[in-house]
Formats: structure tokens, sequence, C-alpha cells
């Protein structure tokens, strides 16, 4: 038929309307997509809270306790979830993700998660003692050579120090219970400040060239002498490296998220995720909510970014978090999928810190009770506890408000999350963990 003689429709020619259906089309299942993202099923089924031992007049303060954080300024946004036997028991957002744009807190967002990536890399490492690729006691520099000559400070300042040899390598395990003696520019010793003026934490560098430059700084104390809060959960990122052979951010994706299911969790923003990334908020002088902007920090979860942040790089959704979480309290699997095999995972949830440096002594913890194990502070007393809960729970969290805990004894996982500046700012935790234990039935 002639061009001419084709029939016309309401839109003009049959092929504008062809590219007007393609369109529509396309903006349907991007509105579809989205509307999926925002109304995704929970990561665990739910149940009814009596069902699973907790009361609902209980739960019920919950809400109007975390509401005032929101209401009063302090923070902008909070996710808040109770799991307990393996069911959401509780579960609510609060405030905006978004303030300017008015977008409420979802629980779907995406979280910078900080140190709450440190569990995840010890996981990383403690799969590959499960396979045989490397041992808790190796020393870090079979993986690493530069540790082979790394020093201790002995004293004198950080313009002039004096050094000594260590009295024992730094071991894989101590990176992971903080007892290597690596600093990390948290304290006001000469060695932080030394590690301080180096500016390790800078996007543009490698993995390989942080771990060789690290190697360079002194130590705080002799290899398993003393605790302290460390990067050495960066340098087991290395390990992992070396170990696999695979970058470590490839290695977490085949060997953790995939097999978990946490299609949400990395270590760089990708564009499906811009539209779910939680805002981060500071505070003006005059107590005024902002948001944070770029830092050197921040810059490290940018597509751009070289340096794979093992110890505080990973984003993620609560959701994911759970389903790792729970990975953890099943003994290492999680449906048909094991990541661990139970008693590594029995290993990594138990105090590995030797009695005459327990407790450890670490602000965020706010609790003079805890232990450390891999990766993870570990409750080893009652007496004394600054909150409730039995031995045995295993914790942490991330620099910007995200907490997590584990507890077996109540066959029970909980997290309240925010993103702000410092996170500590505020007793959120502190606050839901009471109202947590407050609502568990005899």
């Amino acid at each position: 038929m002639p061009r001419s003689q084709r029939p016309t429709t309401a839109y003009g020619s049959d092929a504008m309307t062809h590219r007007i259906l393609r369109a529509l089309l396309a903006a349907a299942c991007a509105g579809a997509a989205a509307s999926c993202a925002a109304h995704r099923a929970p990561a665990l089924p739910s149940a009814r809270p009596e069902t699973l031992g907790l009361s609902p007049a209980a739960l019920a303060r919950i809400g109007p306790a975390l509401q005032a954080f929101v209401d009063s300024g302090k923070v902008a946004g909070i996710y808040a979830v109770i799991v307990r036997h393996g069911r959401i028991g509780y579960e609510r957002t609060f405030g905006w993700m978004d303030v300017a744009r008015r977008e409420p807190m979802r629980r779907d967002a995406i979280f910078r998660i900080y140190s709450m990536t440190k569990p995840v890399t010890a996981v990383g490492i403690l799969r590959l003692v499960d396979e045989g690729k490397l041992r808790l006691d190796d020393p870090v520099s079979r993986y690493v050579p530069a540790f082979a000559r790394v020093k201790v400070f002995a004293g004198g300042t950080a313009d002039a120090p004096i050094l000594a040899e260590p009295a024992s390598p730094i071991t894989v395990r101590q990176l992971l219970n903080h007892t290597s003696g690596l600093p990390y520019g948290l304290t006001a010793s000469p060695v932080d400040t030394i590690f301080a003026r180096a500016r390790l934490y800078d996007a543009s560098r490698t993995l390989a060239e942080f771990a060789d430059s690290l190697a360079r700084i002194p130590l705080l104390f002799s290899p398993g002498t003393s605790w302290s809060y460390s990067s050495g959960l960066d340098v087991a990122g290395r390990v992992i490296e070396v170990a696999s052979g695979q970058p470590l951010d490839r290695f977490l994706e085949e060997q953790v998220f995939r097999p978990l299911g946490m299609r949400d969790t990395g270590f760089r923003i990708r564009p499906d995720m811009r539209g779910r990334l939680a805002t981060v908020y500071t505070h003006d002088p005059d107590g005024t909510l902002r948001p944070l902007g770029t830092d050197g920090l921040m810059a490290m979860f940018e597509p751009g970014a070289r340096f794979v942040w093992g110890s505080g790089g990973l984003l993620a959704t609560p959701d994911d978090y759970l389903r790792f979480a729970l990975m953890l309290l099943n003994g290492g699997a999680l449906g048909g999928t094991r990541i661990l095999r139970p008693e590594t995972v029995a290993l990594m949830t138990h105090n590995t810190v030797p009695p005459e440096l327990t407790p450890v002594s670490y602000p965020s913890l706010g609790d003079p009770t805890y232990g450390f194990g891999l990766g993870v502070a570990v409750k080893v007393d009652t007496a004394g506890a600054a909150r409730p809960g039995p031995v045995g729970i295993f914790r942490w969290s991330g620099y910007l408000g995200t907490y997590f805990w584990v507890d077996p004894a109540n066959d029970l996982i909980a997290m309240v999350w925010t993103q702000h500046s410092p996170g500590g700012r505020y007793p959120l935790e502190a606050t839901f963990q009471k109202l947590v234990y407050d609502a568990l039935m005899p």
C-alpha cells in the first residue's frame, strides 16, 4: 500500500503511533520498577508479635520514643526492626530519607553502613579459612610482604619516633579482633598522629597501596598485647584479595552477597540506587540539620573511587543486612545456602580477646561488658552492664548511626538505623535496646 494511502490514527501516522506506544510502555515499566522498589517484599516474613513472645503493648511504646528523635530535630529519619524466631515482629520507619525533598524514610532505603562493613569483611576471611586458603594464625606478611618490616612505637614523638621490633608478627586473627596494634587515627597518641598525617583513606588509592603504606607506620603496641579499635579490617580486605586472587568487592559479591540475596549491597553507588539513597545529615552550630555533603570518606562510595574500603565502605539496605545477620544467627546458613561452617560462626561470635584484655573499651559500645570476637563485639558479662541483654549478644555499629545486634539466647535480631554524622551523638541505640528488651514476654 502506498504511504499516502496508509490509514492514520488519532496520533497521526502509524510510525508515530509506534514511537508513542514504545514511550508509554517504557514509562510504565519504569514506573512499575520504581513501585516494586518502594514496595519490595520484606527479607523475612512477619508474624503477630504475641506469637513471637513480644508484647504488643510494650512494642507500642517504641514508636513515640523513636519519633521523638525526629520531631526534636536530632535526626532526619529512622528505620527500626525486631526479628524473633526468624519472623519480623516489629518494623517501622520514621521521618525522612531526604528532608528538603520531603521523601519519607523507606524500608528499602540505601544506607552507608560504615563500620558495619567490618563483620562482612570478617566473614570473607572466614570463608577462605573454611576453604583452606588461609589460616587465622598465619602472619599477615605471608599475604602482604611489607608487614614483615613493621615496627612498634617505643617512645619519642610523632616527628621523632623511637621504634623497636615487635615481639611477634601480626596474625590474620589479630586483624579481626583489633589486637594487631595497627592505628586508626582515633586517639591522641603519636602513632595515631602519624597515621592521620599520612591521609591513607583516599578514594584514589588502591587497597594494595593502602596496605603497603600502612605497614610503614609504627604499631601502637606489640601484636596481641593490648586491644585498640583499628584499621585491621582494611588489611584483612587486602589479605582476601591476595588469598583469593580476586578484588575484594568481587569476592564478597560472589561469595557472600549474591548467595544470600543481598542485591542492594556493594561498595559503589549504582545508578539504580540514587533514588533510594538516604541523605546523610549533620548539625550546624545552631543545631539545625543540614546535609553533610561530600567529604573524603563519603567519596569512597562514588563510582569513580578506586579504594575498596573493607572497614567501612559498604552500602546496604536494612533488608540485606537482616539476611546477613540471620545467616550468622543460623550458624552460617540461610535457607539452603551455607556461607560458613557452624564451628566457624561460633568462633567468630565468641570472645577471642585474652582475659587480661577483657572487657574492651570503645565509646560506641556504651557498655563495659564486652569482649571481641572476629569482626564483632561479644557480651561476656552482665555485672555492671549499662544496657539490658544476656551474655552472648554479638553486635557492631556504623559511624553514621547504623546499629545491629544478635541475641542467640533469645533468638532475636534487632536493628535501628539512621544517617547522621556523628551517629553516636544521641542515644538512639541505647533507647531502642531498652525498649526491645522491655517487650520480651516471660
